[in-house]
């Protein structure tokens, strides 16, 4: 099977002279010289390895990244730039690239990175499913409380003042920690500037919630406007199957999909939380209305709580 490769590049001499090499060693090349055009195709392409040029037209290589870990799209990335700042190396790795070059680059040395990209995640999958093979019968059903978090216009920050960006990710990653260690949550994924989080109980995932957004609302109180951090807290409550610290299931779906459409700076719930909590809290829950969400069938009914 031919091993696909997409790259996403915006200077056309750089973008034929990468996919002339990568012709040569047999790889299939699928081409895009805009960010937003490279995301749809990554998502329905699902290419091998993604070469991601940082300055593109429509949507820059940090958000495409970025928004390629949020929909779940785990092959390599090898992002590709000019700019040779520390910064945009670390802000390109903390949002999901595994690898970063710096133009202009040796083709020699770009091949020999792709093939590494390549072969660990070809070794790291064969593992996955060795693994998935010998311990499924290990795995465990639960009914776990699954709470999504994410920055309110975090790729905006970037493209303002990346610097700042990054000193804002590190304040807001910080008090997420330490309030799911604080209510016993165990954190299963960090994508970016959002969490995935799941809790034994769903009245702590609730309490989690608000105190997270009560200690954002005492930051920001300090803060100028420039600093201000607002998370959208997105929670349901259903079926996942858990092993290796991982979760699937229809219910991490959902909990996304909330949390999406979170109200921002707010704790938004399924029914199913709030059934479960409604008689053991001390504040006000208001029901939204009922709201039909992306890749979901049914429609849910929404709850957020009172601030």
């Amino acid at each position: 099977m031919e091993t696909r490769i997409l790259i996403i590049e915006d200077d056309p001499a750089i973008q034929t002279g990468m996919k002339d090499m990568l012709d040569l060693e047999s790889y299939k090349t699928i081409l895009c010289s805009d960010g937003r055009e490279g995301l749809e195709t990554a998502l329905k392409e699902n290419p091998d390895l993604v070469l991601l040029d940082i300055s593109l037209p429509s949507m820059n290589g940090f958000d495409v990244c970025r928004k390629l870990r949020e929909k779940n799209f785990h092959n390599p990335i090898i992002m590709l730039t000019s700019r040779s700042e520390q910064v945009d190396k670390v802000l390109g790795l903390e949002l999901g690239a595994n690898d970063y070059v710096t133009k202009p680059f040796d083709s020699r040395e770009l091949l020999a990175r792709i093939h590494t990209q390549l072969r660990s995640h070809e070794i790291s999958n064969r593992k996955f499913y060795k693994d998935e093979a010998i311990d499924s019968e290990h795995s465990v059903r639960k009914l776990l409380a699954i709470m999504f978090t994410d920055i309110k216009d975090y790729s905006k920050k970037m493209g303002s003042d990346e610097n700042l960006a990054i000193k804002l990710l590190g304040i807001h990653n910080d008090i997420v920690k330490e309030v799911v260690k604080f209510y016993d949550g165990k954190i299963k994924e960090v994508i970016g500037d959002a969490f995935v989080v799941s809790f034994e109980s769903a009245l702590e995932s609730v309490e989690c919630a608000c105190e997270i957004q009560k200690r954002f609302r005492t930051y920001n109180e300090q803060s100028g406007d420039d600093e201000k951090i607002v998370i959208r807290i997105g929670i349901h409550l259903g079926d996942v199957i858990e092993y290796d610290n991982k979760i699937i299931g229809d219910a991490v779906n959902i909990a996304a999909r909330i949390q999406e459409n979170a109200v921002p700076g707010g704790v938004t719930m399924s029914e199913s939380v709030y059934s479960a909590i409604k008689n053991k809290v001390h504040f006000n829950i208001v029901f939204t209305g009922e709201k039909s969400l992306k890749n979901i069938k049914e429609p849910l009914n929404i709850y957020v709580v009172e601030s």
